[in-house]
């Protein structure tokens, strides 16, 4: 079995590449879709371009943002699709090219991603051992909690007195 650490480089590193592979197809395709409607092209050029801030974000271990905006991205970039070949853009006719080669590359990279980035968000926190006021290695109480148990006399758990 994968050790966390491992685990978690292994998704980060997914996450970069998926990411990037959203933005670079979008990147792309953007001029073709720019000449079919100005707004379109537009939007696959941001698509590319937020796709480079997220890598960079994911790189640099940004969980909030980073990963966020990936899964933005990718999440609109993928609804936007079922969007333009289900009811169509606006001012554009619905695009019935299911299967067209770099569209099911988007989906496929898109899809994970979004996998991805719920195996991140969802993970549990390794648990960090914290140092005792003497200096001992624990998990269970944080240093104030410890310090403090010195000074509380222990007696077990008894009804209140009426």
């Amino acid at each position: 079995m994968m050790n966390t650490q491992a685990l978690s480089r292994t998704r980060t590193w997914a996450g970069l590449v998926l990411v990037l592979a959203t933005g670079l197809i979008h990147g792309v395709e953007g001029p073709a879709h720019y000449h079919e409607a100005a707004y379109q092209g537009l939007l696959f050029f941001l698509n590319a371009a937020g796709a480079l801030v997220a890598v960079r974000g994911i790189y640099r271990g940004e969980k909030l943002w980073g990963w966020t905006l990936g899964v933005l991205i990718s999440a609109g970039a993928l609804t936007l699709y079922i969007v333009s070949h289900t009811i169509g853009l606006p001012g554009l006719e619905i695009d019935d090219e299911w299967f067209e080669p770099l569209g099911v590359a988007s989906l496929l990279v898109e899809g994970l991603y979004v996998l991805v980035y719920a195996s991140v968000m969802t993970r549990p926190q390794p648990r960090q051992p914290m140092l005792y006021a003497g200096g001992e290695r624990s998990g269970s109480y944080p240093v104030g909690m410890n310090s403090m148990s010195h000074h509380v006399e222990q007696r077990p758990h008894a009804a209140p007195e009426p």
